[in-house]
This record gives structure tokens, C-alpha cells and sequence, in this order.
């Protein structure tokens, strides 16, 4: 007896089963039909594949005179990424006048999604398109089992 639990989950296992107890050959297995099998991507584009959680690195060099702009937009950013139930931490890091490092990390890729749609994303988003940064660079890495602690 096997508990599934979605739909496509116990369709697969009783056709499998099917299949199994009758001497299925070769190609009749490899017509099972499997679940469907969804994409995270994160910031930038990059497909992540299921893991524990996602730190992004964001590297952004601000036109010089919109960085008090800038430091209220991130702010704000920071303060409402911090209040989110997926986010562990968000960090920002002032290298230079015009230069800032962001650290971010997720408890996953869904939670990376749940940021991208908030209010306070959009005030970073808008500030990039509008033409507030020189440059941004960013990277998305799984978490790892012992470097976040």
C-alpha cells in the first residue's frame, strides 16, 4: 500500500504498478507518465534547482548624485525584506561613496519569488530603471548545509 500525495503522484505509482505486476518491458516503462516538475529561477534569470535556501549577492555602483536616493530606497528595501517570512537575512554594505553590496538569503527559491513581488522590491526595481545605478551585478548560490548558520 503506497500513499501518494498529489494526483499525479498516484497516477504514476498505479500505472507503474500496473505495469510492474504484468512484466512491463523497457519502453512500456518509460511511457509512465511522470509529474510535471516546475522551474524556480531567480533573480537574473538563473534556474535553481530544489536546495534549502538562496543567498544573492547584488554588487550596484549608484550615479553620484542620486545616492541619497538611493540609501532611502534601500532602506526601505532592507527594513520590508527583513519583515518577509521567507527572507533570513539582508544586509547592505556601503563599499565606497557610489558603490553597495547586498547580501540576501531565502529560505528557498519560492520565498526569492514572494520578495520579487513586494512593494519594497519594486522601489529597488524602479530606481534601476530609472536609471539610478552605473552598474549591478548579481549572483544567486544555494545556501549549503554549513556555511549559513
Amino acid at each position: 500500500l503506497v500513499a501518494a500525495h498529489s494526483s499525479d503522484t498516484a497516477i504514476m505509482i498505479s500505472q507503474l504498478a500496473l505495469l510492474l505486476i504484468g512484466g512491463a518491458s523497457a519502453l512500456q516503462l518509460s511511457n509512465v507518465r511522470r509529474p510535471a516538475q516546475s522551474v524556480h529561477r531567480l533573480r537574473g534569470g538563473a534556474p535553481v534547482a530544489a536546495q534549502p535556501g538562496v543567498a544573492i549577492v547584488v554588487d550596484a555602483e549608484i550615479v553620484p548624485d542620486r545616492v541619497d536616493e538611493f540609501i532611502k530606497v534601500i532602506e526601505a528595501d532592507a527594513k520590508g525584506s527583513r519583515g518577509e517570512p521567507g527572507c533570513l537575512r539582508f544586509d547592505v554594505l556601503r563599499a565606497s561613496d557610489t558603490r553597495f553590496f547586498f547580501y540576501e538569503a531565502y529560505v528557498d527559491a519560492a520565498a526569492v519569488d514572494t520578495h520579487k513581488a513586494q512593494p519594497h522590491f519594486k522601489l529597488w526595481s524602479d530606481f534601476k530603471a530609472s536609471g539610478g545605478c552605473t552598474s549591478v551585478s548579481v549572483k544567486a548560490v544555494p545556501l549549503g548545509e554549513w556555511g549559513f548558520q
